[in-house]
């Protein structure tokens, strides 16, 4: 299952230049994203929403320590930020 505020902090991230910065424009009103996708990808959250979803199937696997299920993930560092679960 997707969650759109994961998508969020994944847009958050790739729009700033810093951790701190990322999560500052987490924390404002999601108009700021949006305009902030549009000046640097010519996209809407809703647009980059779908396209994060059309990619994730291109993404690592990585094993879930918890439940041993693999997953489709776009991952900073060891953290998945937003995941799916394999299609089996």
């Amino acid at each position: 299952m997707i969650i759109e505020w994961d998508i969020e902090i994944l847009a958050c991230k790739i729009v700033t230049d810093t951790e701190e910065e990322a999560n500052e424009l987490g924390n404002s009103e999601d108009d700021i994203l949006d305009d902030m996708l549009d000046e640097k990808y010519g996209v809407s959250l809703d647009t980059y929403t779908e396209i994060v979803i059309d990619l994730l199937p291109y993404t690592p696997q990585i094993k879930s320590p918890i439940n041993g299920a693999l997953y489709n993930a776009f991952v900073d560092g060891d953290t998945a930020i937003v995941k799916r679960e394999v299609k089996k």
